[in-house]
């Protein structure tokens, strides 16, 4: 078989971690001089060892259990916005104050029942007394105690409509009716979405600000289907700069549309103020599978590529011989790589360049 044949023949049908095998009629061939000359040299894969942590971007959510909607109770005019997108927020604080006709309407209806709830128990210490002295008959006691009972239920529902409104009642705080509202934080939390603005006129259940509670986050990291191979449910997902560690939560079963990627969920119970939601970090990945049996961190000066492959040069009897891997994740200072390799073997990590004109045969190695 002709050798561009028999070489492509080899690429279509490597698999992503390649057998030295395959490779083995690929033997690139140098002097040691012009091996000195290139600045080829090796290191053992042994003193690469990965371990089981994989490297991998991820981006700060607030899981939708944690976040909670503010809107308008009613019809209204928004006079005022205290806080803005991405502010911090504690329990009870103002985020906007409303103004509108029908909280006028909701001051006056819990005023009149106010009134209406006094009177009712003044009748009722009135006909008590006269029950007792038999001026009265029990028929007239009854009703009086029903009617006081009723208004004293319709003084309780305008009182439980002022607050869902966020209106002060009448006489608390508020001598006159002030027609305005107030919307409060109901927890420790992140403004999310602020969609309130001053002066702008807005309809009831008009939501005005989303809120979300800072513990626990989720990290959503996509993974390629390689990089994800090893990660499972529990594994343990690191931060640097963050004391406490999260853990796997969730490994997707099916690829992303859009980025044809997998998506890893790790959740932190307790982040402690390291991380903010819609922040991108860098997580490391504790594989309790051990991805670290065929795993090697190394630098990315040895890494060429050619043909959609990824190739690493492995020293052989006789010369180099290049060999596929996968790689689990780049970066600036050093690439994870999957390789089915035993750990005493050695690899060129610098002068690659060389050796890859070599073996396609640019330059003859010189």
């Amino acid at each position: 078989m002709a050798a561009p044949l028999r070489s492509f023949l080899c690429i279509l049908l490597l698999p992503l971690l390649a057998s030295p095998a395959c490779a083995a009629d690929d033997l690139v061939r140098l002097t040691p001089e012009q091996l000195s000359r290139a600045g080829v040299v090796t290191s053992t894969l042994a003193d690469m060892k990965a371990g089981g942590a994989i490297r991998l971007p991820a981006q700060v959510v607030v899981p939708p259990s944690q976040i909670e909607v503010m809107a308008a109770p009613l019809p209204a005019m928004v006079g005022a916005v205290s806080v803005a997108y991405g502010e911090t927020v504690k329990k009870g604080q103002l985020l906007a104050r409303l103004r509108g006709a029908q909280l006028l309407e909701l001051q006056r209806d819990y005023a009149n029942a106010q009134a209406q709830a006094g009177l009712a128990a003044e009748n009722l210490r009135r006909d008590e007394n006269l029950f007792s002295d038999g001026i009265i008959a029990q028929g007239r006691l009854s009703a009086t105690r029903a009617a006081e009972r009723q208004a004293a239920l319709l003084l309780a529902e305008r009182r439980q409509a002022l607050q869902l409104a966020g209106a002060a009642a009448p006489g608390a705080g508020s001598p006159t009716m002030s027609g305005s509202a107030e919307i409060r934080a109901p927890f420790d939390g992140v403004v999310i979405e602020a969609a309130a603005q001053p002066g702008s006129r807005v309809d009831a259940m008009t939501p005005l600000f989303k809120l979300g509670r800072l513990a626990p986050l989720w990290l959503e990291i996509q993974a390629a289907p390689a990089q994800a191979a090893g990660i499972a449910r529990g594994d343990a997902v690191s931060i640097p700069g963050c004391a406490l560690s999260g853990r796997v939560i969730l490994v997707a079963p099916h690829m992303q549309t859009t980025s044809q990627s997998l998506l890893i969920r790790a959740e932190l119970r307790k982040p402690d103020g390291c991380i903010r939601p819609f922040q991108y970090v860098q997580t490391e990945i504790a594989s309790a599978q051990l991805l670290a049996e065929r795993t090697w961190r190394v630098p990315p000066s040895a890494l060429v590529r050619h043909r959609g492959l990824i190739w690493v040069f492995v020293e052989a009897a006789g010369g180099f011989r290049p060999v596929a891997v996968t790689v689990l994740y780049e970066a600036p200072d050093a690439a994870m790589v999957a390789a089915d390799l035993p750990a005493a073997t050695r690899l060129a990590v610098k002068g690659v360049a060389t050796l890859k004109a070599s073996w396609l045969g640019l330059g003859g190695g010189q």
